[in-house]
């Protein structure tokens, strides 16, 4: 049964808004009608494309992490699924997932598992999130598996929280610089030095150096800042290339400590996926497929396909990874484990919470050495802009007591 979202005027001429579940939108009108609503405006909540899935926006992480984490409360508590999609609805704040939690609720009310009404939003609901709830309802075991699943979006909210915030304070950090470095050569440097242009001395290296610069900067500025602008343009059409993405990819994990982080996020990424998937009890190449899709990493991505192609033809998972030669040893060594004492699922947890650790300290460790490092580095630039106005002003003075 579809949903509509009205705005209705009340006897009192109160203006009210809501939803309604309706077969159609004349239906949903005389069901206003009969609470004693006037109808002002009516729509659907989603509309579904040709291939029959509906067009949605995008929704924050955290408002899903939440989502999730309230929706698994509720259907433990044996409440039936289509009041839990609503009592969800009523309580988040986020219009497009309200709209797309009325829509799966209808497609229920339809008939349809809670798995297929959420793999029509491909872009609210990822395909690990779909197939752990297929799993779920499958198994029988569907409050069990969004525990799990709501401890997985926390964890992968947390995750991507703790890079966002580690990348945040240098970037800022920069931009703000650059700024402060560009007005003073642009607007500063060239007011002060025009004072020293009747002297008749040579001005020192550092000054006439700052000089060039500055007046680049005055004359080229915009040219400048047009090519950068194209070159970003330039650069993000090239990265719709895949062989060139891959080859990105390949250069950054040579990178010296930039290799290293990237694949520790990766593998975290990859395990953490894993783990939540066999423990609720999707089969171990379902699960491969899936978790290689959250992988951003061209070339880490294609070395769990290929160890999904050899696990499917017989070969152990841990023997597979090994030989990519990508993952940490440890990881590695603990999925080994798992397979050999017949407890995958456990060990993956433990490899997934093993390395989201080592990566949160690695994070640390790089951003106390980066903040520092960027000081150092801007303090130098704004020190040599500051040398080259006092280095003539000195230099005056010293021909005034001649």
């Amino acid at each position: 049964m579809p949903s509509f979202e009205y705005q209705a005027v009340d006897p009192h001429g109160k203006k009210t808004r809501g939803y309604i579940d309706a077969d159609s939108e004349r239906q949903a009108r005389q069901n206003l009608r009969e609470k004693s609503l006037i109808p002002v405006s009516l729509s659907a909540t989603a509309q579904k494309s040709a291939s029959g899935a509906t067009r949605s926006g995008r929704v924050a992480t955290r408002d899903i992490a939440l989502f999730t984490q309230q929706f698994a409360a509720l259907v433990q508590s044996a409440i039936p699924l289509e009041e839990a999609l609503q009592v969800a609805a009523d309580q988040t704040r986020n219009k497009v997932l309200r709209r797309v939690l009325k829509s799966v609720r209808s497609r229920i009310l339809e008939g349809h598992t809670l798995a297929e009404g959420m793999k029509d939003h491909p872009k609210v609901f990822p395909p690990i999130y779909c197939a752990l709830v297929s799993a779920g309802e499958h198994s029988g075991d569907l409050g069990k598996v969004l525990m799990r699943l709501a401890d997985y979006t926390e964890r992968t909210q947390q995750l991507r929280s703790t890079v966002m915030q580690a990348a945040i304070y240098p970037a800022v950090l920069t931009l703000v610089s650059i700024g402060v470095i560009t007005l003073l050569m642009a607007y500063v440097v060239p007011k002060v030095v025009e004072q020293f242009d009747g002297v008749g001395q040579q001005l020192p290296l550092l000054t006439r150096i700052m000089i060039s610069i500055s007046d680049f900067i005055v004359n080229s500025g915009w040219l400048v800042l047009a090519v950068l602008i194209a070159a970003s343009f330039v650069w993000k059409q090239l990265l719709k290339n895949e062989a060139f993405l891959t080859r990105i990819h390949r250069l950054m994990l040579r990178i010296p400590g930039l290799g290293s982080l990237i694949t520790q996020l990766e593998t975290a990424r990859l395990l953490n996926t894993l783990s939540i998937m066999v423990n609720s009890g999707s089969p171990l190449l379902e699960s491969l497929k899936i978790s290689r899709e959250t992988l951003h990493n061209r070339v880490i991505r294609q070395a769990v396909a290929d160890a999904t192609e050899r696990v499917r033809e017989g070969q152990l998972l841990s023997k597979t990874l090994a030989d990519s030669k990508v993952f940490p040893p440890i990881s590695v060594y603990m999925i080994a484990n798992g397979e050999h004492s017949g407890e995958l699922g456990q060990s993956l947890d433990h490899a997934a919470r093993q390395q989201e650790n080592l990566l949160t300290s690695v994070i640390s460790v790089a951003t106390r050495l980066i903040e520092p490092l960027l000081i150092i580095i801007f303090g130098a630039l704004v020190l040599a802009i500051v040398l080259a106005i006092l280095l003539p002003i000195l230099q005056l003075n010293n021909l005034t007591q001649f």
